[in-house]
């Protein structure tokens, strides 16, 4: 095998297995990881005793009712919900944060039938039957179960533990819903309880282009709201949101190579050695910047008297996160400096860079009727986490891609054959300024009647030519 062919083998395989190793280890196998639930035990509010109205913190329920531990009758002192409140059946739902579309996820819980003792028509000794569901809201393809608690005495609880139901998330972040079935009046409805939730993940998508980031996703409480306003919240000052990486969507790649500086193309009979100046300039690119840009027209929001005015945080589209929005940038590096495990955000060698510019002085041969090019393959970081204003109780899902800080870039010095128009332009003649000329048709003085040729005498003006004689001089030794 020839030597370049040999050399060119060898760079792909060494080219291809440095690749293959900055990929997180998801990417070849999922494997079960906890989904954490707000709030799994119920166990705020707390009650003393009793039951009451009130909602369990970080859930919606709807004609639902929060028992106490002790009116719960469990073992373990966690408190319960009952899903119905004054004989009307309810329904308890969250939102699984951190789960993709397209993660398989499992829901554990434990239930009981009601143990209150003036149950009449959904008689708990025949056990009581509810449905969960999970899925976009109002889409006719949810998936969803019916279960039934185990049969009891009047009276008295009959916890179950390990209760299951898995799904196909086909959303981010999907809400999951438990509703009692019995829509009679009078109704005591069952008692749910103690949930867990694990999920394999779904694959990293890194198709993704950086400058189509998908859209950030903002919520308010667990109903969706306009990433406009959570953003107008976090501006308000450099920790008013605090930023959570999510460590399986984010990772480290390379970037596409792509030429940078001149190429050489040696016409000569000779290697030529050449120094060159090479620099380029790495972007940054963000979901919320785009966001805001993706809109020709201004995105507009009402004022308290009803009157729409211009929203603040519309910015031109080449701006980045840091020249837009200052201050989510300082809350999304601090997450990022956090997550890199720095919790005191103190000062290190791995900040989060949100632009990078770089020199290089390089020395390249070029071998005789070839051509000579340098190419670049940035290193970057793609970032994935969550926005979180905890007063408010708003979060928002974000994507940034930056030049990474942590790995270096790759340079190629690339050569090549000369394409067709090269080696002609190499066999060409030199292009030197064209004389008048007879021998290559240029404007002569007999074809060019402005040019008047020397010894002639313009019109009506007399002339007279005098010849001149030289003599003849001595011979010299």
């Amino acid at each position: 095998m020839p030597r370049r062919t040999m050399t060119y083998c060898l760079s792909a395989l060494l080219g291809s297995s440095l690749m293959l190793g900055t990929l997180p280890g998801d990417a070849f196998a999922a494997e079960a990881v906890d989904v954490p639930i707000d709030n799994a035990d119920l166990a705020q509010p707390q009650l003393a005793k009793g039951t009451s109205p009130k909602v369990p913190t970080g859930w919606d329920g709807k004609n639902t009712t929060l028992f106490s531990a002790a009116s719960a009758g469990r073992g373990d002192g966690l408190q319960a919900a009952s899903l119905s409140r004054n004989g009307i059946s309810g329904t308890l739902s969250t939102r699984l944060w951190r789960v993709q579309q397209g993660s398989r996820v499992t829901v554990t819980w434990a239930d009981s039938p009601s143990p209150l003792p003036n149950c009449t028509r959904d008689d708990p000794t025949k056990g009581q039957e509810y449905q969960v569901s999970a899925g976009i809201q109002g889409a006719s393809d949810a998936d969803s179960a019916n279960v039934k608690t185990e049969t009891t005495q009047r009276g008295k609880a009959n916890w179950r533990e390990g209760r299951q139901f898995s799904f196909t998330a086909k959303e981010n972040n999907p809400r999951i819903s438990w509703s009692y079935l019995n829509k009679q009046r009078n109704a005591c409805g069952p008692l749910v309880t103690h949930f867990r939730a694990t999920q394999d993940p779904a694959p990293v998508p890194y198709d993704i282009k950086k400058a189509r980031l998908p859209d950030p996703l903002a919520y308010q409480g667990t109903s969706p709201a306009r990433p406009e306003d959570v953003v107008q919240h976090c501006l308000a000052g450099p920790r008013s949101c605090h930023f959570e990486k999510d460590e399986r969507y984010s990772y480290r790649y390379y970037d596409r190579p792509r030429m940078v500086g001149q190429a050489f193309i040696n016409c000569t009979r000779n290697t030529l050695t050449d120094e060159r100046p090479v620099q380029w300039t790495e972007l940054p690119y963000d979901s919320v910047t785009q966001y805001f840009s993706q809109n020709k027209e201004s995105r507009k929001k009402p004022t308290a008297q009803g009157r729409p005015q211009q929203n603040t945080q519309k910015r031109p589209h080449q701006d980045d996160l840091r020249q837009g929005h200052q201050n989510l940038a300082v809350q999304i590096a601090a997450g990022f400096t956090r997550a890199d495990g720095n919790p005191m955000e103190m000062a290190t060698n791995n900040p989060l860079l949100f632009d990078r510019t770089e020199k290089r002085t390089m020395s390249v041969t070029v071998q005789p009727g070839e051509v000579s090019w340098i190419e670049v393959q940035a290193a970057r970081e793609r970032l994935s986490g969550t926005l979180i204003h905890s007063s408010k109780n708003e979060r928002m899902d974000v994507h940034a891609d930056v030049p990474s800080g942590s790995f270096g870039d790759r340079f190629y010095q690339r050569t090549g054959p000369m394409s067709k128009v090269e080696l002609a332009r190499c066999a060409d003649a030199r292009d030197n300024s064209r004389t008048p000329d007879n021998s290559i048709g240029a404007p002569t003085l007999r074809n060019a009647p402005h040019l008047t040729p020397a010894g002639q005498a313009p019109k009506g003006i007399q002339t007279r030519t005098i010849p001149l004689t030289v003599g003849k001089s001595s011979s010299r030794d």
